[in-house]
């Protein structure tokens, strides 16, 4: 191409490139400004935050929803799962095909690449050690599973250990008047993050006034993009991206195996993740009283999608 042409060519390259970095935004929500991420230091960080209620025309103080984020041999994949929003998805139809194939190979493999749940949420930062700019200011905030046990203990606390023990009054953790700033602590342990000396406070007032909750409240983001089906790649895209990491090939046709585990995982799918959405304190209650399992702590994005996994091989 000449210079001419180039000249000619730019007035094309801004929406290119609009549509290009909105697409790339979608991608991770690292990429995106409007998150906020603990920065650690030698695998240790701390900073204090306020969950904050539903935004403005909006009913959640969060969302739920899954990406598969592993390193295949031919690169990273770091994409939503399109179960999220009731979809079918390549990655857990091959995780699928793994597990009714059995051997330890294949569920290694089936762990590395299982979707991992993901729960975005307001946020107010209050004390950022790390980067101070970010202080008084309201971020997105993405966390998994062992963070959300944080909320739930506190919303439904647990029975006491002892009967001694006084029960601990619920808590709203996310309401203005009288929720409470959560010390988010982070640290390596064997190799691992963990977040297990993090702790609320006691319940206080977010701001001295009114107005300044209000201003808060109209900062907040929206939070239904997370669960709109345009935030998901297509079937195919997904596929196409799978393939790619795995195989090296972009074009490698989906396997007859597959297709075939589409129709019989459709089913067990659509009763897993198509459900009657329930209310707030429902959706906390009803997760906080599944049986827990004393487990040693890896990683905060641990869940028990491998039991999903294994329910589809049974089909």
């Amino acid at each position: 191409m000449s210079f001419k042409d180039a000249l000619k060519a730019r007035k094309n390259r801004l929406p290119a490139m609009q549509a290009r970095l909105e697409k790339e935004a979608k991608s991770t929500s690292y990429e995106d400004t409007r998150f906020w991420r603990l920065e650690a230091k030698d695998g240790v960080g701390s900073a204090i935050i306020r969950f904050l209620p539903p935004p403005p025309q909006e009913e959640d103080e969060y969302v739920k929803y899954f990406r598969h984020e592993f390193k295949g041999p031919h690169g990273w994949l770091i994409d939503n799962c399109p179960t999220s929003v009731g979809g079918k998805c390549p990655i857990c139809e091959a995780n699928n095909l793994l597990w009714s194939e059995g051997g330890d190979e294949n569920e290694k493999l089936a762990r590395d690449r299982k979707r991992k749940m993901k729960y975005v949420s307001n946020i107010l930062v209050v004390s950022d050690p790390a980067n101070p700019g970010n202080e008084g200011k309201v971020f997105l905030f993405q966390y998994g599973p062992k963070i959300f046990e944080f909320i739930q203990d506190k919303i439904n606390p647990p029975e006491p250990e002892f009967k001694d023990m006084k029960p601990e009054d619920p808590v709203d953790v996310f309401d203005f008047l009288e929720g409470c700033n959560f010390r988010l602590r982070m640290r390596r342990e064997n190799g691992y993050i963990t977040y297990d000396k993090s702790s609320f406070d006691s319940p206080t007032e977010l701001a001295d006034n009114e107005d300044e909750m209000e201003a808060i409240w109209r900062s907040e983001h929206s939070l239904q993009e997370f669960v709109a089906t345009d935030y998901y790649k297509s079937y195919d895209d997904l596929n196409k991206r799978f393939t790619q990491v795995v195989t090296g090939k972009s074009d490698a046709p989906v396997s007859d195996a597959a297709m075939a585990a589409v129709a019989a995982v459709d089913e067990a799918i659509a009763a897993v993740e198509k459900k009657a959405k329930p209310s707030f304190v429902e959706k906390t209650k009803a997760e906080v009283e599944k049986p827990k399992k004393k487990e040693k702590v890896t990683t905060e994005d641990d869940d028990d999608d491998l039991s999903f996994f294994e329910k589809l091989a049974e089909e």
